[in-house]
């Protein structure tokens, strides 16, 4: 009698049990479906996106607003000049960069005669039609000009680390490959009565229009590097000493024709009183603003 009893409890128990799951069941079942529903619309989405991506990415220079596009990891025809060009590759690096590091000896109480460096905007002329001539623009209310003023011995680096294309070869700025050019010499003022000011200026500004409308009276002054020594690194096993006048007048048998067909010179000295029209820079086409 008690075993029957039990048995018919529990079944009742059971009984009740069972109206209130179909409820809760029926809630995790549409909850399932509503997941399902959710992964696949994400799938879809995700599925659309890659198809999107893969008909209308654009290549990695592309991207970056460059004359060509170049696909499948090729790197542009921007690269610079072989390794075995020296004084080519010293004139690429001057004409590459926008602004230097100039190294002079200190004049301030606190650290006089020290090495002392400060960043110089400059330009050797325009992108791909370089002269390999760093003009300076300068003020006498920085350290640089002021320790000028007492010794003008100073010592410049550019690298081609401030461009794109060590980033695009993932080299870090100390790598070798990531070519940098140390020029030492004595830096000159430019006198107010000669060509050669005007010159500069239309270089620079074209290079630096920003640099237009510095205040009067900071007295802003153009100023040009005497190269004595050049020092190229560019690749492993120590740096290249080239020779001024090679650098400036690269000798036939090694670099005249290919810096020629590189840097296509101007005809003569009234070219510079053209109007200026951008030059393509054809080794490395990168988007530079000031």
């Amino acid at each position: 009698m008690i075993l029957r009893f039990t048995i018919f409890v529990a079944l009742a128990i059971l009984a009740i049990e069972a109206q209130k799951y179909p409820q809760t069941l029926d809630e995790q079942e549409q909850w399932k479906e509503f997941e399902e529903f959710l992964e696949w619309k994400k799938a879809r989405q995700l599925g659309e996106i890659r198809s999107h991506e893969k008909r209308y990415k654009k290549p990695y220079y592309e991207n970056r607003n460059v004359d060509k596009v170049y696909e499948n990891n090729e790197q542009p025809n921007a690269n610079p000049p072989p390794i075995d060009q020296a004084a080519l590759m010293a004139r690429y690096i001057v004409n590459q960069a926008d602004w230097v590091s100039v190294a002079t000896i200190s004049t301030r109480k606190e650290i006089e005669s020290y090495p002392a460096v400060t960043l110089v905007s400059y330009s050797d002329g325009e992108l791909g039609n370089g002269s390999g001539i760093p003009y300076l623009y300068l003020t006498p209310l920085d350290f640089t000009a002021q320790d000028l003023a007492k010794d003008n011995r100073a010592s410049l680096m550019m690298t081609l680390a401030q461009g794109s294309y060590c980033k695009s070869k993932e080299w870090d700025p100390m790598d070798p490959r990531c070519a940098r050019i140390l020029l030492s010499g004595k830096i000159k003022a430019l006198r107010n009565d000669t060509s050669e000011l005007d010159v500069a200026k239309r270089i620079f500004f074209n290079r630096h229009p920003k640099l237009v409308n510095m205040p009067p009276n900071h007295h802003f002054y153009f100023a040009k590097l005497k190269i004595t020594t050049i020092a190229v690194l560019d690749t492993f096993g120590g740096p290249k000493y080239i020779n001024v006048k090679d650098y400036l007048h690269p000798p036939v048998n090694n670099i005249t024709e290919e810096f020629n067909r590189v840097f296509p010179l101007g005809s003569g000295v009234n070219d510079w009183q053209q109007e200026y029209t951008p030059v393509s820079n054809y080794l490395n086409p990168v988007v530079r603003t000031v």
